[in-house]
């Protein structure tokens, strides 16, 4: 990075802060908090993001909806953009599923008596389980509590308040447009985005474009601490909304993160629903990521 570029990095760093300690002093006196532009609010969630090598977890997790009831243990271990290392148990402890993500490989053992098999492929079919597209980063992002797909060198964002936070807006393309029938200008953070046209229009708007122009993201902060607390995506293509909710952010010796996080996807026939709380955490400490394959188990295509 170039002496120029540092100087303006710290300038809007200290812009920043000295908005947020603005912003402290509008909320105590019933005020709304002062707009920033997106590169700016983008800067003070960096600031504060944990920076890492290493995480380890332990979760606490409850799933519902989809046919997927139920609450488990989970081991969680991390090395960033490499490995992903998961071991599920029921409340009794017994392992009964092992997980090990790489940027381009789901690897999937299930020890479930009954229902003892592995899978080994890629995200496809992680995805269709959780009926929307996921990547190595973004479970990365998921488990970490960042952002979810936050492309800062792509996206396009209008900034918005909304209460004590930050609202960043995806700007989108005129396709989208005539779906929702108002223009990003327009759009307020809260604004629904179901759809609703008659079929064979939406069909007629689908089959002329791509998924990725009918996809919306926005993105919540906290309008002092510019804590990630809300991604919001709507489908437009599929028909379907992904919500990650994020909540008791603590300081860390690797920077602020959250000890709770809710997922919800819906689709047009169902919801499924996560939530998890972390237990405990630990940066720094270099793990293995044991995966055997015992013997005897069967080979599936999918989860």
């Amino acid at each position: 990075m170039s002496i120029r570029h540092l100087v303006i990095y710290g300038l809007l760093i200290t812009a920043g802060g000295i908005s947020g300690c603005s912003n402290s002093a509008r909320i105590a006196r019933g005020k709304p908090l002062k707009n920033l532009p997106p590169n700016q609010i983008i800067l003070g969630f960096e600031a504060n993001a944990p920076k890492w090598e290493w995480l380890g977890m332990k979760l606490d997790v409850e799933v519902s909806g989809a046919g997927q009831n139920g609450s488990f243990k989970a081991s969680v271990r991390m090395a960033q953009d490499s490995a992903i290392w998961m071991s599920i148990s029921p409340a009794l402890g017994v392992e009964v599923a092992r997980i090990l993500l790489a940027p381009d490989t789901v690897m999937f053992i299930s020890k479930i008596p009954g229902n003892k098999f592995f899978y080994t492929g890629n995200y496809e079919a992680l995805s269709e389980w959780a009926d929307t597209p996921l990547s190595f980063h973004d479970v990365q992002s998921i488990l970490t509590g960042q952002p979810m797909g936050l492309n800062t060198g792509v996206d396009k964002f209008i900034s918005r308040v909304d209460g004590h936070e930050y609202a960043l807006i995806g700007k989108y393309k005129r396709r989208v447009k005539r779906m929702v029938g108002v223009n990003d200008n327009a759009l307020e953070p809260e604004d629904s985005l179901n759809i609703q046209l008659p079929m064979r229009r939406y069909e007629r708007l689908k089959n002329r474009t791509e998924d990725e122009d009918l996809l919306i993201k926005r993105h919540w902060f906290d309008g002092l601490t510019f804590d990630p607390i809300r991604d919001q995506f709507d489908d437009l293509y599929y028909q379907r909304s992904l919500t990650l909710e994020r909540s008791n952010f603590v300081a860390t010796e690797a920077g602020r993160f959250p000890e709770a996080c809710h997922i919800l996807i819906r689709t047009v026939n169902e919801e499924l629903e996560m939530n998890w709380e972390v237990m405990r955490k630990r940066f720094g400490r270099a793990y293995d990521f044991p995966f055997g394959i015992p013997e005897g188990y069967e080979e599936r295509k999918g989860l």
